[in-house]
Parts: C-alpha cells; sequence; structure tokens
C-alpha cells in the first residue's frame, strides 16, 4: 500500500500578499507546547549545539552576510525534518514561531534550557558557567534601551523612499566569496537584507535575554529556534513581497541535493546550486529493505528479491519553499541506474540501454499532493531491483567480481507544468542536477560488514574486495575521450577522514587497467600493490589515475575496498569516501560514487609474525603467525611486495636476508593489521671445526657471503698471541697447522671485509 505523509499547516494573514505559515507559539495549548519542549529538547544535542559554536572568521562564518540568514534556514529545517520521524512531531512543521515584544514572553512550557549545554565543545570563549545563567523570558520590558521591536524598515507596506520598508533591500551578497563584515571593505555589504535583519534587531533580542541566548550555546534553548522561525519569516516576508525575489505569488517544489548546515554550499533551492558538486548525494531521497521509511532515514543498499511479492522501498523528499501551495498535477518520478561514475540523461535511466544488460529503467511515477509553503511530504515507492545474476560477465576476468547485487543510483524528478525545469535538460546530468531543484541523484553504495557482501559469489572469499562496492566507469556522452579517477575524502565531513583509519584499495578490470598502461601509468598519490591483480592502493588525499582514453559509450569496472587497521581504530563507526570521474582536459566533473562506509565496534588485535631470526645460508626455517582468536585470512609478502604465501605458518630457505611482512585480515569486516619479521643470514660463520681437541692440525669449516677478503685469526686469551690465517671466501674450509702452537683454549675468530663475523673455541693439545 502507498503511503504518504504530508502536512497540511494553518495560514495566516500577514503583511498585504504574504501568508505566514508558521503558526504562533502562542496558539498553541499548553499540552501541545510542552509536547513540543520535550521533542526539542531530544533533539539538542551536543553535535547540534557545536554546529551554531563554529564561527570561523571569513566565508564559513556563520553570522556573515552571506551566511546569516540561509544558515539559520537550515538549521532550523534540520530540526524540522527530524520532527517529522518521531511520533507526534510532524504537527510542528514547520516549527512554531516565537514574537518576543509580544507583552508576556515566551510561554512558561518553553522556558527550558536543555541539559546538553555543558557537553557541548564551543571552541569560542564561552564559559561552561553561562549554562547556569540567569535568564530574562520576557525581554520586551526588563532591558532598558534595548528594543526587540520589529523595526518599520523591515516591515510592509512599501513606503516611497529609501529604508523605509523590508522592500528597500537587496538579498547580497549572492557571491560566498564577496562577502566581509568589514565595513572600511569595498565588499561591505551592511545595507543587505541579511544585516539588516541580524544588526541590531535580531542582535537585540539575545542581549535583551542575557544568559545563555547571549553566548553562541544559545540553541541550548527551544526558544532559540522559535525565535529564528520568527526571524526566518521575515526574510520569507521579503521573499513573498518584493519583486526581486523573484517568487510573489508562486510555489516551488524543490528536492535537495545536499543537507549541509554549516557550509556555504549548503542548498536552499536555488538554481544553480552555489554547490559546486558532487551532485550524486542527495540524502532526500533513501532506500529501506522494509517499509519504514517514514520513521528511519538510514539510507540502506537496496537487495534483490526472487519472490515477486518482496519489495526493497525508496522514499523521496519533496519541499516546497514557494510562497503558496503547489497546484494538483505535479508527479514525481523516480528512476534508476547500475552505479557507475558515467551516467547520462535519459538513456542510462530510461531502459535504452539494454547491452550487455538493461543498464536502467523507471520505477514509477507518483503524484505530488498538495505542500503548504514551508512545509513537505514523503512519498514512498515499491521497488524491486533487476536479478544480479543479470549483471555477472561485465567483468573481463574472473579474478574480477562484478555481479553485485545492491549497488544502483537512483533519480527523482518533479514533473509539473506549473514548477517546470529552469534550464533545459542535457545529456549532462551532472549539470542538470545542479541547475534545476526539481531533480536529485543518490549514487551512494553502504560499504559495512554484513557477511553477504563479502562473500565472492563464484565461491570463497576475496581477501582484497571484503568491504567495498564496484562501479562502472567510462565514457557516457557517446563522443568518448580522457578521462581521470579520482579519490578523496569528502571535505565537510565531520570526523575522522577513512584514509586517517583505513587502507582503501582500487582493483580495475582489464580493459581500465590497458587504458591506464596506454595512458603511461600517471597518477598521483596511488602505489601500485598486486600488478598481477591490477590493484592499488591509496597514498594520500586526492589520489588519481590519469588519462584513461575511452571509445564513445566505452566503459570499464573498478572496484574500491576498505580495510580498516587495527592499530588506527578511533571508535569511529561512519565515514564516507567519494570517486569522481572526472574530464582530464578541463576537470570538469562527469559523475561519481560515494561510499558510506560503515563498521562496528570491535575488539583489537596485533599481528604477531614472531621475533626477528638469525640463521645460517640455505637453513630451512619456519615462520608462524600468531593466531588472533577469530577467522582471518593470513598473508605473507616478500620485501618487494610480492605476495608468497597464505596461511598461518609456512618454511621457506634462507638464501639472503629478507623481510617478510605478515597481513592479518579478519573475515568478520575486514579488519587489518601488518607485522614484520627479519630473517637474517649470516654473511659469515664458523660451521665446525675438527679435530677438536687438535694437536697438529685443524680443518676449519665455513660460510662466507658476499665478502672479498677474509682471514682466520687464532687467539690465547691473556697471552697477547695471535696468529692471522688467510682463507679464500669463495670456499668452505681451510686447514690450518697447528703444532707449534702452545698447549690450551683458543678463540678461532672469522673476519670478513675487516669485520669480525665469528667465534668459536678451539683445544689445542
Amino acid at each position: 500500500m502507498k503511503k504518504i505523509l504530508y502536512h497540511l499547516t494553518i495560514q495566516m494573514l500577514f503583511f498585504n500578499s504574504f501568508a505566514q505559515v508558521r503558526p504562533n507559539i502562542n496558539d498553541l495549548l499548553p499540552a501541545k507546547r510542552t509536547q513540543l519542549a520535550n521533542l526539542m529538547q531530544q533533539y539538542i544535542t551536543p553535535q547540534v549545539i557545536e554546529d551554531h559554536c563554529i564561527m570561523t572568521m571569513g566565508i564559513d562564518d556563520i553570522h556573515s552576510d552571506f551566511n546569516f540568514l540561509p544558515f539559520h534556514r537550515a538549521y532550523i529545517e534540520k530540526m524540522e525534518d527530524w520532527l517529522m520521524l518521531q511520533p507526534g512531531g510532524a504537527q510542528f512543521v514547520p516549527l512554531p514561531y516565537w514574537n518576543p515584544e509580544l507583552a508576556g514572553g515566551l510561554p512558561a512550557e518553553l522556558r527550558v534550557v536543555d541539559q546538553d549545554c555543558g557537553s557541548a565543545n564551543c571552541m569560542n570563549g564561552d564559559p561552561l558557567s553561562i549554562c547556569s545563567q540567569t535568564i530574562d523570558w520576557e525581554p520586551l520590558v526588563n532591558i532598558v534601551g534595548v528594543n526587540v521591536t520589529l523595526p518599520p524598515y523591515l516591515k510592509l507596506p512599501i513606503v516611497a523612499g529609501l529604508n523605509n520598508d523590508i522592500c528597500d533591500y537587496l538579498m547580497k551578497p549572492l557571491n560566498p566569496m564577496a562577502d566581509n563584515n568589514t565595513t572600511t571593505s569595498p565588499n561591505y555589504t551592511g545595507d543587505g537584507l541579511s544585516r539588516r535583519i541580524e544588526t541590531p534587531w535580531h542582535n537585540n533580542v539575545h542581549n535583551a535575554m542575557q544568559g545563555v541566548m547571549l553566548s553562541f550555546r544559545s540553541p541550548t534553548l527551544p526558544a532559540f529556534f522559535l525565535w529564528h522561525a520568527y526571524v526566518d519569516d521575515v526574510w520569507k516576508k521579503w521573499e513573498c513581497n518584493c519583486s526581486q525575489s523573484g517568487m510573489i505569488g508562486s510555489s516551488d517544489l524543490y528536492i535537495k541535493d545536499n543537507n549541509f548546515v554549516v557550509q556555504k554550499e549548503r542548498d536552499r533551492g536555488q538554481e544553480p546550486d552555489i554547490d559546486l558538486g558532487p551532485m550524486w548525494e542527495s540524502k532526500d531521497i533513501w532506500v529501506r529493505k522494509q517499509n519504514d521509511g517514514l520513521t528511519n532515514q538510514t539510507h540502506e543498499n537496496p537487495e534483490y528479491h526472487t519472490l515477486a511479492t518482496n519489495f526493497n522501498y525508496v522514499y523521496v523528499r519533496v519541499r516546497n519553499r514557494g510562497c503558496v501551495p503547489n497546484a494538483v498535477g505535479a508527479n514525481l518520478t523516480l528512476n534508476w541506474a547500475k552505479a557507475g561514475t558515467a551516467l547520462a540523461w535519459p538513456n542510462h535511466w530510461n531502459g535504452s540501454i539494454t547491452s550487455p544488460a538493461l543498464m536502467g529503467n523507471l520505477i514509477s511515477t507518483k503524484p505530488i499532493p498538495v505542500i503548504q509553503p514551508g512545509s513537505s511530504t514523503i512519498i514512498e515507492f515499491a521497488w524491486q531491483p533487476p536479478n544480479p545474476a543479470t549483471f555477472v560477465g561485465l567483468g573481463s576476468n574472473p579474478i574480477f567480481w562484478a555481479d553485485e547485487p545492491h549497488h544502483f543510483c537512483l533519480l527523482a524528478r518533479v514533473v509539473s507544468p506549473n514548477d517546470p525545469m529552469t534550464f533545459t535538460e542535457t545529456i549532462d546530468l551532472n549539470a542538470n542536477v545542479r541547475n534545476n531543484n526539481n531533480i536529485v541523484w543518490k549514487n551512494i553504495s553502504v560499504v559495512d560488514d554484513v557477511v553477504s557482501s563479502i562473500v565472492n559469489p563464484g565461491g570463497g572469499v576475496k581477501d582484497d574486495q571484503l568491504m567495498g562496492a564496484t562501479i562502472l566507469g567510462g565514457d557516457a556522452w557517446g563522443a568518448g575521450g580522457l578521462y581521470d579517477f579520482e579519490f578523496t575524502n569528502p571535505t565537510v565531513f565531520q570526523g575522522n577522514p577513512v584514509t586517517a583509519e583505513a587502507e582503501i584499495k582500487i582493483t580495475l578490470d582489464e580493459p581500465l587497467w590497458i587504458k591506464w598502461e596506454n595512458g603511461g601509468f600517471q597518477a598521483t598519490n596511488v602505489e601500485i600493490s598486486r600488478e598481477i591483480k591490477r590493484q592499488i592502493i591509496i597514498k594520500g588525499k586526492n589520489a588519481r589515475i590519469k588519462n584513461l582514453l575511452f571509445a564513445p559509450n566505452e566503459r570499464g569496472l573498478l572496484h574500491v575496498s576498505f580495510n580498516f587497521l587495527a592499530k588506527k581504530l578511533s571508535g569511529q563507526s561512519e565515514f564516507d569516501y567519494r570517486v569522481i570521474q572526472r574530464k582530464s582536459l578541463t576537470n570538469a566533473i562527469v559523475g561519481g560514487e560515494t561510499y558510506n562506509i560503515k563498521i562496528k565496534g570491535r575488539e583489537g588485535f596485533y599481528a604477531n609474525a614472531g621475533s626477528d631470526l638469525l640463521v645460517s645460508q640455505h637453513d630451512n626455517i619456519n615462520l608462524n603467525a600468531n593466531d588472533i582468536g577469530e577467522a582471518a585470512i593470513y598473508n605473507w609478502y616478500d620485501s618487494e611486495g610480492n605476495l608468497i604465501y597464505t596461511g598461518k605458518d609456512f618454511s621457506i630457505s634462507a638464501e639472503i636476508t629478507e623481510k617478510y611482512k605478515l597481513e592479518v585480515i579478519a573475515l568478520a569486516d575486514g579488519v587489518k593489521d601488518y607485522d614484520e619479521i627479519e630473517v637474517k643470514v649470516k654473511d659469515g660463520e664458523i660451521v665446525t671445526m675438527s679435530p677438536n681437541p687438535a694437536s697438529t692440525e685443524a680443518t676449519i669449516e665455513y660460510k662466507i657471503v658476499n665478502a672479498s677478503s677474509a682471514y682466520l685469526i687464532l687467539s690465547r686469551p691473556y697471552s697477547g698471541t695471535q696468529n692471522q690465517y688467510i682463507i679464500n671466501p669463495t670456499l668452505n674450509q681451510t686447514t690450518i697447522n697447528v703444532s707449534g702452537l702452545t698447549s690450551g683454549v683458543y678463540s678461532v675468530i672469522l673476519v670478513c671485509n675487516g669485520i669480525a663475523k665469528d667465534v668459536k673455541s678451539l683445544i689445542i693439545e
């Protein structure tokens, strides 16, 4: 059964044509206000508070002219998205506003300070004691000389002259790089809408309330969000009543390309999006293996089902950023394509490509219900991904594993005669998504330690592809060309990058490897690992393989795998990593894939190859790895990185001094550790002396490796007597006359290239 969740909101008349979409917190019953206060305190966490504490001066300053209004809108929207998932939470979306100039102040039910105030890490000098300082909940009456009343120049109706009404201002700067809060700067924008709203009116409310409201920990208070909902409505009044906004009297359905809050690249529906990409990471699309996506927005990989009655479920959130409800007649289309870095519109999505298999198609089209301004709806699609057996054989060599069942891309498009695409769509999908807020793209592979994702469908286990996913790359536009593949950490990911905790390995199928070879193996920050398996290891950020020449519509496969290093695990459970395909000549993005890597907490382990060994040449030695106490793969490599044995224990003849590397990979999750053991071959040793004791002569057998000169010293301790005998280093024995030596115990010292290598005792009678 189709489940469509949407929320109708109350319209209230406000200044000419503007309809204020947010309800007044004072109009809610006390029980509802209590319910909202409890929900908001659940949402407010140290991380939420820290997002507001980020105040890097410059273009990322959340209170700069460019960021102030968009940041706080996105900050509130993130809470609203969360509320939509909570029992009873949808009734509070859009979030109610609080007008601090009304008598009586904030309703009593909302006069709370969240307990996470002191847990947030705010690196801006706010003392923890501010969390317990007194707050003035009635700012209108208690602070003399601080005016919290909305000034006339932020109101309507339009009044002749300058600086008389809100429509006298422009939303600027439009370019974040031009933003500067210094009044002496040529880029100063103190006459822009954002600056006019923030200073002094917005700031006065914080100053009047005092306490934690006068710090960057202010989101500790539910009141902060209700107050900024009112600030956001002033911006919305400008959007819906002032001609320069271009939004008067219109609805605007859109889906977010990203859900950034702090970063300046946040998506607020503008066209084209100021975010330059990648454009395939929308969190307004998510997949669930069961139909629980209205309350759980954790994206999962879809799975193929043999039964026609079993489905995966795709959820898409559609928002209305406009000023009026959308008209009936809008539809949402959902398409799939096999995961790849080179996807063109529409052929890869509409069933046009059927060789070597069906590579994409329409899933379904659903009507979009009426969405009130500032609100959103979630639309559910049932979906059966294609049979993974269809894709068996896409790899050109048996060592390449390509028949993975769950790596697909999704594309959602709002199609409406009343809300057409602003920019004409072309085959350039990345540009289509960036230019039109009606289109979003999801190309994310979830990589985790689920057993089904590490078992080779051909049988056995691949130690080099335990945690990872395969994607297609190449030419998507039918023109051919030179392309690079970039492997990089997201620039806005919070926490450790995956490269700090994991080894990342790229496996190329044979056609891709040959293209890279033909292009001269051009690369940055990569190292060839197992050439026989066409593998490279990432050695730094922004790694690339370059200059791969593709014929029109020619593509190949690459697999990205992640092995977390046992000694570097921090406890972080989630990471992101990107593969981006770019045009070699222009660096323009063609497409890409994002890997969302999840790892469970686990006990660490250590690889242990044993202590270093000093042995004789040609000795047969045993190398023994300590068992780590769980199922694992034990690989041994020589000093040149060649895999020479798989297993815990093996024997080898010691010919030269050699370092061996032990790699231990846990089968449960691909976590690995390394150890080294050096087997040092003696480059000079005395093997035997006979007879011993000796009276007339003694035959001394020796082994000498890589020496140009050698001699023996017979030394009698404490006597000062020494005798030297030059020997041939290419032979293995010599006989010396000892008949003229005094009886006693002598030290026989072997010297090679002037360095003593071994000593043994000889008794002369």
